[in-house]
Order: C-alpha cells, then structure tokens, then sequence
C-alpha cells in the first residue's frame, strides 16, 4: 500500500483489483460507539470474490481504516508537490485524439505505462475511469484531474467516434459506382447472359451509338452470311 499514491478508497480499490483482491469498508456501531472497519477477498479473473472475505486485522494495522485515512493526506500532499496531476493530463489528453475506441485508448496509454480501467454499467455506458500511472506509482480518477477527463466524456468520445465510423462506411457504400452493391449481391449466384448484359448496359451513354451501330451491323452480317450457307447447302443436297 505504501508504494502507491491513492486519495480515496474507490482508487485504492481499484489498485488492489489490478491484483485480484477487492476490499470493502464497514462501517456501524458496536455498544452505541460507531466503528469503521476494511474487508478484503481474493477475486477470480473476472472480479467475483472467492472464498469467505478477511478482516484488515488478520493481515496488521498497516491495511487497517485508519491507516487508510492517513494515506490519503499522504497521497495528496506527495501528488500535488511532485505535480503527477499536471504531468498526466496533456499525455492522457493526447491520447484522447488519437484513440477511436477504449481498447485502443487502452494500448496507447500502456505504452507510456498508464493502466486504464473502465467501470460502466450493464447497458456498457462507462459511469467511471480511473487511471494507474505505474511509472509514478499513482492512482487517479479521472474525476480528480479534471471535468474533461470525467466519465461523461469518455462517453462523447467513444459514442462520436463510433457515429463518425458508421457515417464512413455509409458514404463509401453511397459513393460506389453504380451496379456495385448488385454485383456483389449476385457474386455467389449464376450470371445468364441477359443479365451480363444489363450490368453493361446500365453504363451505357449517348456516346456509345456508333458502337452500337457498329455492333448491329456485324449481328447483320454474320447472319447474312450464315443464311447464304445454308441456302448453299440445300442447294448441294438437291
């Protein structure tokens, strides 16, 4: 716990997470005098708790409330003198424009040694992010660096980026050329001659008449010709 900066449980938790161990705070009253307590569980892959959950007693005051507490004032004070704040944000914000999905955020934040972890709800709308700075050894939510790097807008971002990949994807269909999306559609399919011919016919312009004229004239006289050879094969036969 020591080696990390976290200011408040939520990112305490989330570090522990990162190891597969969640923690609880209770709180209550015992002989009318209130108290305050941490449970701690080892977790499966997917964060649910395994085994029955172990008060911070069994493992030294050092992982106790009250220690936690202290951290916190700790933390802040080491965060705000060694600016890890300020220095976080312009690499987060860059990442920002260059990531079109979370996953991708993900990796260009790895790559400068920043963990990133998304907590969203069952319709997979993010209503939190927080931030490990593993180089500095420093927990943040994004709440705490600033309102640009708060849940909702990890939401506008992700959401624009996702409408603006639909739109593409629509305007290159839009600007096939036409009999593009009928030819793709028939790919699997028998083409008979007529309908070989339509796929040419639906380019045809104004321009191609002396190609058609021509054409007409050569369907013409190979059936001119073909007529004279067999009036010249009757003839042979009589």
């Amino acid at each position: 716990m020591n080696h990390f900066y976290f200011q408040s449980f939520g990112e305490y938790r989330t570090l522990l997470e990162q190891f597969n161990v969640t923690a609880e705070e209770i709180k209550g009253e015992h002989d009318s005098k209130p108290y305050n307590g941490i449970l701690y569980c080892v977790t499966d892959e997917r964060g649910n708790k395994l085994g029955r959950p172990l008060k911070s007693s069994l493992f030294g005051k050092e992982v106790g409330y009250n220690a936690l507490q202290k951290h916190y004032e700790l933390s802040k004070s080491a965060v705000e003198k060694k600016k890890i704040r300020e220095n976080l944000r312009p690499v987060i914000a860059q990442a920002m424009q260059k990531a079109s999905s979370r996953e991708g955020l993900k990796r260009l934040m790895r790559e400068k040694g920043i963990g990133v972890v998304f907590r969203e709800n069952e319709a997979g709308r993010i209503y939190g992010v927080t931030f490990i700075d593993y180089r500095n050894r420093t927990v943040l939510n994004g709440s705490r660096l600033g309102k640009e790097f708060s849940a909702n807008v990890f939401n506008e971002l992700f959401d624009n980026n996702s409408k603006q990949r639909n739109e593409t994807r629509h305007k290159a269909t839009d600007n096939q050329p036409r009999g593009t999306e009928s030819i793709r559609q028939n790919e699997s399919s028998e083409l008979s001659p007529g309908s070989v011919f339509s796929l040419f016919d639906m380019g045809q312009s104004s321009d191609d008449y002396e190609a058609e004229n021509f054409a007409k004239e050569m369907e013409y006289e190979t059936e001119l010709r073909r007529r004279k050879a067999k009036f010249r094969r009757k003839g042979r036969q009589l």
